[in-house]
């Protein structure tokens, strides 16, 4: 992906959020981060509805809280600071929920609060990190996968999918010298993209 296609950078985009009337920066920030905080909320064990809804929430916060955040590269990484917002969210979302629910369903609500709250919210960072790490190998793909030919993205996938060497080499029809070849190439077009994405987006 050229440079004008994937033009913002981290200190770039978050200073045109600060100007809460840049709709433009709004929508790239979505882009960017939004499946991120909603895979973070999926992972802690709620369900897709009020997954949703969290994750909306959170933006909505971020919106509202952005001048919060200084960017310093030599301090806590920006989806860090997401992941704080996203626990925050959960917690006055289900802190919410049980006030406007009634019998068995409170007590379901209320036993699945305590579950996350005492198991998963503390492991939040953690988790934010292994997200975080799918969450940009993901977006890396997206935007190296159109400058390879076909033949390298069916190696990458098969790879991805822990085919072995000489079973992608049949498949293919290549040799398993090209399969390591291509292999490595798309690799290092891989490592490279991700640090880039880390250095600017994390």
């Amino acid at each position: 992906m050229s440079e004008e296609q994937y033009n913002p950078t981290r200190v770039t985009l978050l200073a045109k959020l600060k100007n809460t009337e840049n709709t433009k920066a709004w929508l790239e920030f979505e882009g960017i981060y939004r499946a991120f905080i909603l895979s973070l909320i999926v992972r802690m064990g709620i369900n897709q509805h009020d997954a949703e809804d969290i994750s909306q929430a959170v933006l909505t916060k971020v919106w509202q809280k952005i001048e919060d955040f200084e960017y310093n590269e030599n301090k806590g990484k920006f989806h860090n600071w997401l992941a704080a917002m996203t626990r925050n969210t959960v917690r006055d979302f289900f802190r919410t929920k049980k006030n406007f629910i009634t019998g068995r369903d409170s007590v379901e609500y209320q036993e699945q609060y305590l579950d996350i709250e005492e198991q998963v919210l503390p492991d939040i960072e953690n988790l934010a990190r292994e997200e975080w790490v799918l969450h940009i190998t993901n977006l890396a793909w997206e935007n190296i996968k159109s400058d390879i030919y076909k033949t390298k993205r069916n190696v990458f996938k098969m790879v991805a999918q822990e085919i072995p060497t000489k079973k992608i080499a049949e498949k293919l029809g290549i040799s398993t010298a090209s399969v390591r070849v291509y292999k490595a190439e798309v690799f290092e077009k891989m490592r490279a993209e991700i640090n880039r994405l880390n250095r600017e987006l994390g």
